[in-house]
């Protein structure tokens, strides 16, 4: 056999191993079971209860999780690392938080069911802002930011967790006034964008988490799946 056959061989074997490699990285084993969770955990030390595994997508669950004491309403999240399930992030108190994983973006939450939400309103906001950026030797390029203010509600039944995706009219907004717009996820920004949230009861009252965060709330996100949502002044509103 000559040795231009031998490296043919050799390269055609090699070509199919890494095809082979490939498939499997990108395809998900299937979820973890309960106990898997609790053992592949490395963000928290107290010991917790299962309550739910959701998937949000191919790559990405949402674990909503219980103290052993019954007081703690907490989460993490996985995302598929190319061999095994990796939690990426995982605390012991969830207000509204958002994931972003390989484009798809989901707003969380697993609060305290004697904080009775039973209705949240994301917010999408910016303020007011002009900039001037130097483009070239003699040209400028001159951007006006309007206030934005884009509201997404969500009615719940009783229960403590649950997801939503984000709205996708989020990211067109946030594309149409970026110089330099993202292609995937919620976007990086050269603006400033906030994610916020309001709760309010069966009254129609807006009300704050004081059951889900009456212990405090611990816990950490690694990475950059995540985007910080805070609760929304309603005297910020227009």
């Amino acid at each position: 056999m000559t040795k231009k056959a031998i490296f043919l061989i050799f390269f055609v074997v090699a070509l199919i191993a890494g095809t082979i490699i490939t498939y499997i990285m990108m395809t998900p084993k299937a979820f973890y079971s309960e106990d898997e969770i609790i053992e592949n955990m490395d963000y928290l030390t107290q010991e917790i209860e299962v309550l739910d595994s959701m998937q949000l997508d191919e790559k990405t669950y949402f674990v909503p999780h219980l103290s052993n004491d019954g007081k703690s309403y907490g989460s993490s999240i996985w995302v598929w690392s190319g061999w095994k399930w990796e939690c990426v992030g995982a605390t012991t108190a969830s207000d509204p938080q958002i994931v972003v994983n390989e484009g798809n973006s989901y707003i969380f939450w697993n609060v305290h069911p004697k904080d009775e939400v039973r209705e949240w309103e994301f917010y999408l906001t910016s303020e007011r802002n002009y900039s001037v950026t130097s483009v070239g030797d003699n040209n400028q390029l001159e951007v006006y930011y309007p206030k934005i203010q884009m509201k997404h509600s969500v009615e719940l039944e009783k229960g403590s967790y649950g997801y939503v995706k984000v709205p996708s009219k989020w990211k067109e907004v946030i594309g149409s006034f970026d110089s330099y717009p993202a292609e995937t996820g919620i976007i990086p920004s050269s603006h400033s964008y906030m994610y916020q949230w309001q709760a309010f009861n069966d009254d129609g009252e807006s009300i704050r988490l004081e059951h889900t965060f009456r212990r405090g709330g611990g816990g950490s996100y690694g990475g950059n799946y995540f985007y910080h949502m805070t609760q929304l002044n309603p005297e910020n509103l227009e």
